[in-house]
């Protein structure tokens, strides 16, 4: 491969679509990005467009090729938000302006009536997974009772990832790590459950076929490529949601490894063979074979953007992460005895959705420097619950774990994570994992190298967090404390909800 060669990646978020170069050894070479509008015209709807996604990504496409012209794009991987369902109709059209997203919440009235029918323990050992409104089975059913025509004309559903690759070439497909997110699945068969299917009245025949995240699924129409200045025969990957292309960038592409992504959102989970059946993980097919199972937290660095926003002003400017870290550095290990529960989105799995952030334990000889630490360290031990229900049930040792995400620019986090967990942390040279990740599934495609082979090439440790021993009791018993008052406190939240 010449110096002016690599794939075309193309990574959906909520928040951006954006395009990207990258060559053979793995380096972003050149991005271009535009921003999506979303929409929430109804509590707990949450909607974008996926015409709007596929003209953003013309759009940056357009001005990355335009920028480097003598680029040859040997082939086109997409990464794209999770979750999002879209109906396409048999000439192609989507039928509605705007589509649920990953965090659309409509039809937990859906899944209310599924629960009362099927209990937790069966969900999880039928789907891998509780029945949440996340899933996109249940936003079908919505759509089914509350569109009914929608539905009538729907000849597919297809994610955002899918609708994309469809737009490119004109097949229709989505991968496993998707439809291991559709509570459609079955876990064990690695194929759409037609019993699942029953349980919310829909019909296999709507739903696309399943490939490998790195099959090459079509190549790019002709007028599309005339379009973007890319060559009509270019072959295109059928790639995974932008979770998982995530954590391939991050190093989790080999059984056994474990990372700790953190931004707005938090999350801690483990690459095992098989699912982690229990009602207190989550569980996604990974990109490349194998599972991950994971504990999510809804405010993670989101915790740290609203400390911020409220108590680092300065006038009208906001104080940078690094000056926050450099207060808070000077707070010994737990705080002084403060907690801080991070739950401004409320819990998912191990408590209510009725829970509430807040602090616990002020003294006068607090200050915002207490205020910054403690919520470091809220967040790290809400993740350490779901990593201590992982090793309880992942067969072998985690010893080290990636760290990546917004808050693996910051070394006092990571510390705290590696003081916390009492594992050896790591973070990697190239931030854009997500990025990475979806030229990892290219490549392999292309070349016929595992992913983890080519990984082992590309992806450099930047820095190792070694846990202190002078913090471990402190961290210890504010740990078995915050672990206390959480299962106290949820009492309190059930109050809480009721006067609300």
């Amino acid at each position: 491969m010449n110096s002016a060669s690599g794939v075309l990646v193309v990574d959906i978020g909520t928040e951006s679509v954006r395009s990207a170069l990258v060559d053979e050894t793995g380096r972003v070479l050149a991005l271009e990005g535009a921003s999506p509008l979303f929409s929430s015209p109804s509590p707990g709807w949450a909607e974008q467009s996926p015409v709007e996604w596929w003209d953003l990504t013309c759009h940056t496409i357009r001005s990355l090729l335009h920028a480097h012209p003598g680029f040859q794009v040997l082939a086109l991987g997409v990464g794209a938000q999770m979750h999002a369902v879209i109906p396409l109709n048999k000439r192609g059209e989507v039928l509605m302006d705007r589509v649920p997203i990953w965090c659309d919440k409509r039809s937990e009235d859906i899944c209310r009536k599924v629960r009362e029918r099927v209990p937790p323990e069966e969900q999880v050992k039928r789907a891998a997974n509780l029945l949440l409104p996340a899933w996109t089975g249940p936003k079908m059913r919505w759509i089914r009772e509350n569109q009914p025509e929608v539905y009538r004309q729907t000849d597919v559903f297809l994610a955002a990832k899918d609708y994309v690759n469809f737009r490119f070439t004109g097949e229709r497909f989505t991968d496993h790590s998707e439809a291991s997110g559709s509570f459609l699945y079955s876990w064990e068969k690695h194929s759409w459950d037609t019993d699942l299917m029953e349980l919310f009245g829909l019909e296999q025949k709507k739903l696309p076929p399943i490939a490998s995240s790195a099959d090459v699924i079509g190549t790019v129409i002709p007028e599309v490529g005339e379009d973007l200045g890319i060559t009509a025969a270019t072959p295109v990957i059928c790639g995974a949601g932008d979770m998982l292309c995530l954590l391939l960038g991050g190093g989790m592409t080999r059984h056994g490894s474990s990372c700790d992504v953190t931004g707005t959102a938090a999350d801690v989970s483990v690459f095992s063979p098989q699912p982690l059946l229990t009602q207190r993980l989550m569980n996604l097919h990974h990109a490349v074979e194998g599972w991950i199972s994971f504990g999510i937290l809804d405010s993670g660095g989101g915790s740290m953007k609203w400390l911020r926003d409220t108590l680092f002003l300065q006038g009208e400017h906001k104080r940078s992460y690094a000056d926050i870290d450099r207060i808070a550095a000077q707070v010994p290990a737990g705080s002084e005895g403060l907690h801080f529960f991070p739950y401004l989105m409320g819990e998912r799995l191990l408590g209510s959705s009725l829970a509430r952030g807040s602090f616990f334990g002020i003294l006068p000889g607090h200050d915002r420097r207490h205020f910054a630490r403690s919520v470091m360290e809220g967040v790290c031990f809400d993740l350490k619950m779901s990593l201590d229900e992982i090793e309880k049930l992942y067969q072998g040792d985690i010893r080290e774990m990636s760290i990546i995400g917004g808050g693996a620019n910051s070394d006092l986090w990571c510390q705290i994570k590696a003081d916390v967990y009492e594992k050896e942390m790591y973070t990697l040279s190239e931030a854009e994992g997500g990025i990475v990740g979806a030229a990892l599934l290219a490549f392999s495609a292309l070349e016929g190298e595992t992913v983890a082979d080519i990984a082992s090439g590309w992806l450099k440790e930047e820095k190792r967090f070694i846990p202190a021993l002078n913090t471990r009791k402190a961290y210890r018993r504010q740990y078995h404390l915050f672990c206390e008052f959480h299962r106290i406190f949820q009492d309190a939240y059930r109050l809480y909800g009721e006067q609300e």
